[in-house]
């Protein structure tokens, strides 16, 4: 298994930084996971609502490639901390992963058991603290 990601940002969210923090979690998959012959490729985009932009998936079968297009709102999340975009990045990203693995019947991967390690992988780097913990505050805007 390879895993990788790029994003399509502006500089009113964290969504670009905090998709970073993903690269010890797909270390983690890559390792445990070397027998899957398959690349999940995610692009996170945080794009505003009057584009329309929804999320989605695309399997590349010749190059054995899925690709998660996951789009959230820069109008919502430029409103947000830098804390609660993360938590709501994490919980969008899982909820998007699970829901769509399950369409893909991939060789060597148990989706029930790939997802219950990125659960525990995403709680480790703080992606699915409950939200009900979060409070939300107004974002500085980094620049």
């Amino acid at each position: 298994m390879k895993m990788g990601k790029t994003s399509d940002t502006s500089g009113l969210t964290y969504v670009a930084s905090l998709s970073d923090e993903l690269q010890p979690v797909f270390e983690q998959a890559e390792m445990k996971y070397p027998a899957c012959d398959i690349e999940m490729f995610f692009v996170f985009r945080c794009l505003p609502e009057e584009y329309e932009r929804k999320s989605s998936v695309r399997y590349a079968k010749k190059e054995q490639v899925i690709y998660f297009d996951m789009t959230v709102s820069v109008d919502r999340y430029k409103e947000f901390s830098k804390r609660r975009q993360r938590v709501e990045l994490g919980h969008s990203f899982y909820a998007f992963l699970s829901e769509k693995i399950k369409k893909y019947k991939i060789a060597n991967l148990d989706h029930e058991a790939f997802l219950n390690d990125m659960e525990v992988w995403l709680k480790e780097i703080g992606w699915l603290e409950p939200e009900a913990d979060v409070e939300v505050v107004r974002a500085v805007i980094p620049y």
